[in-house]
């Protein structure tokens, strides 16, 4: 089933858009980037890997690549393609992430050719200043704004890029939002980010939900498919990602700004979370920076 409102509070916010081509091979080997990318192959061959699956690139396939995702990339000469960077946001807490099954792969149609050639063509000034990943995630790159011209430019952009997206929920796997609204699970999600640097506790959950503790738990994890306490963590672990690599902030300022008790804490669950340190994940983007 699904329900218009699940969708009221996702907002896109495009950052790059362009059709390029590669003239030599290029790899780049385990990147993690803060926007989604949405890729369309128009001619050549490459591959993907995206954890332990191995993706082939092949010509006429869209391929979606979420934020905070690490991957590598094999691009063969004469690769080209449509690409896409953006960001999603959803205020009321709620994540497209965890309302659906996402492919990562599409067969794409012939609107899609016309719709990435239209989004250039009223865009034509968002294209990567460079190939290579560490040159485009630098932070002056990272933090630019797009400006658009007009309402109506604006809009075109929006619709375009939610058309794509839309491409890769797949149907046979909704998760059970009419739930999530019968209990009013958005609000507990939005206090959640709201709150992350603070001690946030089941019983208070459970108060704001008008549930006692145990059958709130039940609820919620029935719907999220995580335990309160895990879903706080994974997402106190994604905000110290975006942290680690979009800011110079020390860890104990990252510790201020997630809730974790401390560094050790914070240093294990981390570890636990993305199977390396926050102090080598920090250094793993720095030692492989190119600055532009």
């Amino acid at each position: 089933m699904y329900l218009e409102q699940i969708n009221e509070s996702l907002t896109f916010h495009l950052q790059n858009v362009a059709y390029s081509r590669f003239t030599q091979d290029a790899d780049y080997q385990d990147i993690i980037s803060p926007f989604t990318r949405i890729y369309l192959i128009t001619e050549g061959c490459g591959s993907l890997i995206i954890g332990n699956n191995k993706i082939a690139l092949e010509a006429g396939r869209l391929y979606l690549i979420p934020s905070f995702t690490s991957c590598s990339y094999h691009f063969r000469e004469g690769l080209s393609h449509y690409y896409i960077h953006f960001r999603m946001d959803q205020p009321n807490g709620l994540s497209v992430y965890n309302l659906f099954s996402i492919a990562n792969i599409s067969a794409a149609c012939d609107l899609d050719y016309k719709l990435l050639a239209r989004m250039v063509h009223v865009n034509p000034d968002l294209q990567l200043p460079h190939h290579h990943p560490r040159i485009y995630q630098s932070k002056p790159w990272m933090n630019k704004k797009v400006e658009y011209h007009s309402a109506a430019q604006h809009l075109e952009t929006l619709g375009i890029l939610k058309q794509l997206f839309s491409r890769f929920l797949a149907s046979g796997k909704n998760y059970p939002v009419a739930n999530m609204l019968k209990y009013n699970i958005q609000a507990i999600l939005l206090y959640i980010q709201n709150n992350l640097e603070q001690n946030i506790t089941v019983d208070e959950l459970a108060c704001i939900a008008c549930f006692s503790k145990d059958h709130f738990s039940r609820v919620f994890k029935t719907i999220i498919g995580l335990a309160p306490c895990d879903y706080i963590i994974s997402k106190r672990i994604e905000r110290a990602q975006f942290l680690l690599l979009t800011t110079h902030l020390s860890h104990s300022q990252i510790i201020d700004q997630t809730g974790f008790r401390s560094i050790s804490y914070f240093s294990r669950i981390f570890k636990k979370q993305t199977s390396i340190s926050p102090a080598q994940y920090r250094k793993k983007l720095l030692m492989n920076r190119i600055v532009f």
